[in-house]
């Protein structure tokens, strides 16, 4: 299935466009081909999946009292020194 894809221009050191072009020799693949295979083999190893991501294990830690802290944030925040 074909996606759509987006024309874009980038600036490359020497060395990185002479490795590019040894392996589009070696591997008769085209420039472009390499460099989004390198994107996404860089960019799936950065990204953590939801489940594994450890923000989610800080969720259901805190407990409250019932009030309306979380609802009416605001006026807890903002409000200026109780009156007396």
């Amino acid at each position: 299935m074909e996606t759509t894809k987006h024309r874009t221009q980038i600036s490359l050191e020497d060395w990185q466009y002479q490795i590019l072009m040894e392996i589009s020799k070696k591997t008769q693949k085209s420039l472009s081909s390499i460099i989004r295979e390198l994107i996404s083999e860089k960019l799936s190893r950065q990204t953590v999946k939801t489940e594994e991501d450890p923000i989610w294990g800080i969720i259901g830690l805190g407990t409250g009292d019932g009030s309306s802290v979380a609802r009416e944030h605001d006026r807890f925040l903002y409000a200026k020194g109780k009156r007396k």
